[in-house]
């Protein structure tokens, strides 16, 4: 068994969820490389009750037309509180994923149909992607953004055949060899076998609405795709373009690009990309599979992809929430006291969950960060670390005082040592070091003072370091 250390348990856990405490990652590193990410991809096995209880009584998604309790700001804190409490990071982490590679909004899709469709990307997270995909494209809401509901015989709307390929699949062109993957008359052929499908609700049960194709719109006559001729179905369109090569690349590089690192066109990059293609083709499309043999493999371990990808919104923000372990209070149905805390910072800093700004999701990785977002996540740092609970029973998000002295220690070294260690754990230089304890032993007129834990001074200089830690360069990577 490959053993893994602290510092790589910390990275799995927050490249497959969202960061967790040191007991979190001390059970990672006692179960070895293979047994750390078979107990996290695993995770129907991970009881989860306790949040499954709390989203009881903090939601009341009944009635999907009650509009002040079933709306996107709902929907938002609904799956945000999940993200918190979840014991099953990875399957929020894959939903996110897939959230944002079959980006649907309801800048155009009505809430129930967006509520729908998280629920089918988290049930189908790790299928065959042929499933996956077949199960996508005959959801309400992708059939609605991409217009499948108004593709009929003579009129075929060539919306979502081009997206299946361009955005869902292989790519325009080959990620390894370049080569075109279709043709205009491929997009077109393709609409054609898309035609007539549609969704109808299933009678008294709102959040069920069932697929169906109707004939008489469905164009039921040969096509020729990539060069072969049959009266193709769409089901028989997404098993084709599923078994390609060209989408086992495009896969294996989005998940590397998404989970590891960044990858260039040098040869080393794609024959690591050929690598796990070849995992897809082997294990029948299988999506877990490929993401098993990525978490364990020595890339995804090396020194390059430590730090190596930029925090999203989403990351940021519950992963702060869980590393510091800190209050987080959603609200509760009874109390009617839910304000959508957490989905207004992942606004602010620039990923409004359920809205991604077009069909090809969110620019990631440097995409996120800019003048702007970075000053709006300097101000999230500054909400985290100054917001002192009052009711302490009150919908919000606060450090309480024994959290911040949990977090101190004797020493101004020592304390900056453990909240650096907490955070990532960060590695920082020298001067960036003594930067940090120099705050801590300085008063505001800045004179040198011994470091204590007396109830003032963590009240002060905790929060003042934590905010100042979460303001840093490395806590902003991934």
């Amino acid at each position: 068994m490959a053993t893994i250390s602290y510092k790589e348990a910390a990275h799995l856990l927050r490249r497959m969820g969202f960061g967790g405490s040191a007991a979190e990652i001390d059970d990672l590193v006692a179960r070895g490389r293979e047994g750390a990410v078979d107990y996290l991809i695993n995770y129907s096995q991970i009881d989860n009750s306790a949040m499954e209880d709390l989203l009881q009584r903090s939601f009341d998604f009944s009635d999907p037309f009650d509009f002040p309790r079933f709306n996107i700001a709902e929907l938002q804190r609904w799956w945000l509180t999940r993200m918190v409490f979840t014991r099953r990071q990875f399957e929020e982490k894959m939903t996110l994923f897939w959230h944002d590679h079959f980006a649907t909004a309801v800048s155009k899709v009505p809430e129930l149909f967006m509520y729908i469709q998280n629920l089918t990307l988290r049930n189908n997270a790790l299928t065959r992607f042929d499933d996956l995909l077949l199960r996508v494209a005959q959801d309400p809401a992708m059939l609605i953004w991409l217009d499948g509901i108004t593709s009929v015989r003579g009129r075929p709307n060539e919306n979502f055949a081009r997206e299946l390929q361009e955005l869902f699949s292989m790519g325009i062109t080959d990620t390894v060899t370049g080569e075109a993957n279709y043709t205009e008359q491929d997009v077109k052929e393709i609409a054609r076998a898309f035609t007539g499908w549609q969704v109808a609700p299933v009678r008294d049960r709102p959040f069920e609405w069932n697929f169906f194709v109707n004939q008489a719109l469905h164009d039921n006559t040969a096509k020729t795709v990539y060069g072969q001729t049959a009266n193709f179905t769409g089901q028989d369109i997404i098993t084709i373009v599923s078994a390609r090569r060209a989408t086992a690349r495009y896969l294996a590089k989005k998940l590397i690009d998404y989970f590891v690192y960044p990858l260039d066109s040098s040869p080393e990059d794609l024959a690591t990309i050929e690598k796990f293609a070849d995992v897809y083709m082997n294990r029948n499309h299988s999506i877990l599979e490929l993401l098993r043999a990525i978490f364990t493999s020595d890339e995804f371990f090396s020194p390059r992809a430590q730090f190596a990808l930029v925090k999203s919104p989403v990351e940021l923000i519950v992963g702060a929430i869980r590393v510091l372990g800190a209050t987080y209070n959603p609200g509760s149905v009874d109390r009617g006291q839910n304000p959508n805390l957490l989905g207004f910072f992942t606004t602010f800093l620039g990923q409004q969950l359920f809205n991604p700004p077009d069909v090809a999701g969110w620019t990631m990785n440097l995409g996120w960060v800019n003048t702007a977002t970075l000053l709006n996540r300097f101000t999230f740092a500054d909400f985290v670390a100054i917001n002192r609970p009052g009711d302490p029973n009150a919908p919000g998000l606060y450090l309480s005082h024994a959290q911040l002295k949990s977090q101190a220690k004797k020493k101004a070294k020592k304390t900056v040592k453990k909240l650096l260690n907490q955070m990532g754990p960060l590695t920082v230089d020298a001067e960036t070091m003594n930067a940090l304890i120099s705050y801590l032993e300085t008063d505001d007129q800045g004179n040198f003072v011994k470091f204590s834990r007396d109830d003032l001074t963590v009240d002060k200089k905790m929060r003042g370091l934590i905010h100042l830690v979460m303001c840093m360069t490395e806590f902003q990577l991934n």
